[in-house]
Parts: structure tokens; C-alpha cells; sequence
């Protein structure tokens, strides 16, 4: 093999030579040969440059070693809205929309109205209120009669003049009339929660004596409020639409988690557990890594796939992340493992495969093909291609690509 890369340099430095003596020397473009460990490799070409081109484009060099890395199951899917931070917002009475305060896509606060019902709802609640007020000013007065009722037992039966059985009727009566006021009163503090915390309207409806372009609207329509601080994924409320009681009219999201649902192959369920840390990726940010948890492992295999889908918690409150994201899970295990990183600047791509440029000789470099792997913060794991020891171009290795190219076609 040594002397098949020899001749091939030669034959490329002499190749105008060659054409003028009629014979024909090209280098091979794709010789594969088996390295140490059995692994097959493909050569791409062999590129000679002198020392001073090499620093006149500043060229570096770099001898590869290994390093200790986490070991890791990766996991595709895709993110999702967190369901524990997600809120379906309806209707809690019928009736027809008269407003619609919130667009999809907006960010609301907690206590917002997103919108507002005219439901009749608000004038039997205040008819059932003002019911209950009567009723609670109508056993007041029953309790105060029966008070003079006993009294005047009372003293009846102190001048003899009445009986010991008409007190105690009396006491009796004023008994009853106290329970009833205890029931009126509970009654009325039901009507006006239901007023109040349910429907959120006031007690009493706008006066009929003030002029009407001066009441407030919102006194006679129920709002709908925001539950908590989210953006707004779904609205389902328009001005005139009729709703019933339940009607979903606004889906909420908190963006500031979200969820990863994870496809984890069946040989690796071994490995999960809830609790475990995970780097996840997405196309829109290459070379970022967001950490998430696993929260839950599913509770059986897709009969298709044969994977399982595992629930992983991811922190987004930089808001970088959006649902349907397509990402990748790298969840962590106990103990390292032995890789070779190498820079992005390193990798070049050649005939459609990446490769770098492993050094030679001083002045002679050989375009490898190699395997990638996990790739993170402006560096690629290097599977296969390359070994400890040997010594790699880390810059510069755009301008040996371009002259392995431009020398290739000048022999073609």
C-alpha cells in the first residue's frame, strides 16, 4: 500500500510528463483498505501541499485523542404542549358572545377577560339573591316577634297569669325562628357566591334610572378569564355565537416548559428510568442543547414501531422552543465511554461523504472518509475513519478539498 500511495503522488506531481510521453496515471479516487481493527475505509485522494502554502492559509494541524463521554440512548420525537401547563377555557353558562378580548397567539396575564357571554343565567342568579335577601329579612322579623312572644310568656307567667307551657311554646317558636334566619343567610351567601366567584358579575344590576350610554356593559355579562399566565393556542369564540354551559372557547399554553414525547427503542427500555437527564436537540438550533427529565415512561410498546413513548420534561423559558418541533433525546447514562470529537471545521464533504484530511507526511495529506456521530457545541463525534494518534487537519481543510478538486479535474 505504500507503494501504490507513492506512485500515485508521483504520478500526480509528473502528470504533465506523463501526457507528453503518451502514457496515462491516474490516482485512485476511491481505494478502500482494511485498518487495524478490521474496519473498511474508503481514501478519497492523497493532496500535496508545501510548507509555505500550508502557512499561508493557515493551516492547523491537531493529533486526535480520545475523551471520556457520558454514554447515551437517543431517542427522536417531537415536542408537544405541557398538559399539566395547559388549560381548556369554556363557558360556564349558556348564552351568546357579545366580546371577544383575546386573538390567538397572544400572551394574556391571570385574571385577563378574554372574553364576555349575555347569558340569562346572570338575571336568575340576581332574581334567586334578591329571593334570598327577602326571605332572610322576612325570618329576621319572624325571630323578633317570636321575641316578643316569649317575653310576654315570660312575664305572663311571672304575674300567674299564663302557664308554663305557653313559655316553653314560645321559647320554642323563637328556636325555629333563629334556625330559619341561620338558613336564610346561608342561602343568601350561596346566591352571591354563585353571583360573585362563579358567574363574576355584581350583585345588583345597573340601575334602571341612569342613562343607558353610562352603565357599564360588564355588569350584565358574564367574563371569561384567563386561568393564568399563557399564550394563546386556540380560540374557538366569536360575537354572536351562541354557546352552551362546558363549550370550550380558549386553549391556553404556559410555553415556559414543554413536553418531548420520545420514541425509545425496545433493547434500551432497560436503561430509562423516570428522573433521568436528557439533552435534547431540534433542527432550528443545531449544535444547542436544551436539558430536559424524564417524568414518565409509557405503559406499553407501539405494536408497529416496537418503541415506547417516554415523557420528557423541557425548561423553555427563553421561549426558543415551539410544539411540534421534530428533537432528539440523548439521555444519559451511568458510566463514560471512550470518543473522538473533532471541530465542524475539520469535516469536509467529498463525493457526498464527510471526510477530513489525515497528515501523511509533512507536505502530504490523505482525504479520509469517516462516520459521524452525536454532534455538540461546534464539534462531531468521529464513529469511524480515524485513530488516536494520527494527526488531522482542524482549519484550513476547505483549501486542500479545493485543491484535491482542482486536481482532479485537471487530470480528467
Amino acid at each position: 500500500m505504500t507503494r501504490l500511495l507513492f506512485v500515485t503522488a508521483l504520478a500526480v506531481s509528473l502528470s504533465s510528463c506523463a501526457r507528453q510521453n503518451g502514457s496515462q496515471s491516474h490516482p485512485s479516487k476511491s481505494t478502500e483498505s482494511n485498518n487495524g481493527d478490521g474496519t473498511a475505509r474508503q481514501k478519497q485522494g492523497l493532496v500535496t501541499i508545501g510548507k509555505t502554502e500550508q502557512d499561508a492559509a493557515h493551516i492547523v494541524l491537531g493529533t486526535i485523542q480520545e475523551q471520556k463521554v457520558a454514554q447515551t440512548v437517543t431517542a427522536p420525537g417531537k415536542l408537544v404542549a405541557n398538559e399539566d401547563r395547559t388549560w381548556r377555557v369554556g363557558a360556564i353558562a349558556p348564552g351568546k358572545i357579545d366580546e371577544v378580548l383575546a386573538k390567538v397567539g397572544d400572551f394574556v396575564r391571570a385574571g385577563q377577560v378574554l372574553a364576555r357571554i349575555h347569558s340569562h343565567d346572570v338575571h336568575e342568579a340576581r332574581a334567586a339573591y334578591r329571593e334570598a335577601t327577602v326571605e332572610l329579612d322576612r325570618a329576621r322579623s319572624a325571630v323578633a316577634y317570636a321575641k316578643q312572644r316569649r317575653d310576654r310568656a315570660k312575664r305572663l307567667l311571672e304575674l300567674k297569669a299564663g302557664s308554663r307551657q305557653d313559655l316553653e311554646s314560645a321559647e320554642n317558636g323563637l328556636v325555629d325562628a333563629e334556625a330559619a334566619v341561620s338558613t336564610a343567610i346561608a342561602e343568601v351567601r350561596k346566591e352571591r357566591i354563585h353571583l360573585t366567584d362563579v358567574l363574576h358579575v355584581p350583585v345588583e344590576a345597573v340601575s334602571d334610572t341612569e342613562p343607558k350610554a353610562q352603565q357599564p356593559t360588564d355588569t350584565e355579562d358574564i367574563p371569561v378569564y384567563a386561568p393564568a399566565p399563557a399564550v394563546v393556542f386556540e380560540r374557538k369564540a366569536t360575537v354572536g355565537s351562541v354557546v352552551g354551559a362546558g363549550d370550550v372557547l380558549f386553549s391556553l399554553t404556559d410555553t415556559s416548559s414543554l413536553w418531548m414525547i420520545a420514541a425509545a427503542n425496545e433493547t434500551d427500555l432497560s436503561a430509562l428510568r423516570p428522573g433521568q437527564r436528557a439533552e435534547i436537540r431540534v433542527r432550528a438550533y443545531a449544535g444547542k442543547l436544551f436539558p430536559g427529565r424524564i417524568l414518565k415512561l409509557g405503559e406499553e410498546l407501539d405494536p408497529a414501531t416496537r418503541t415506547l413513548e417516554v415523557r420528557i420534561l423541557v425548561p423553555n423559558l427563553q421561549g426558543l422552543l415551539k410544539p411540534e418541533m421534530y428533537a432528539s433525546a440523548a439521555i444519559q447514562q451511568p458510566g463514560r465511554r471512550a470518543a473522538i470529537f473533532l471541530p465542524d471545521s475539520a469535516i469536509q464533504d467529498i463525493d457526498g461523504m464527510p471526510a477530513v484530511f489525515v497528515q501523511r507526511t509533512g507536505t502530504q495529506f490523505e482525504a479520509r472518509s469517516i462516520q459521524t456521530g452525536q454532534h455538540a457545541n461546534g464539534e462531531t463525534e468521529i464513529s469511524e475513519g480515524v485513530h488516536p494518534g494520527e494527526v488531522v487537519v482542524l482549519k484550513g481543510a476547505f483549501l486542500l478539498k479545493s485543491e484535491l478538486l482542482k486536481r482532479r479535474i485537471q487530470e480528467d
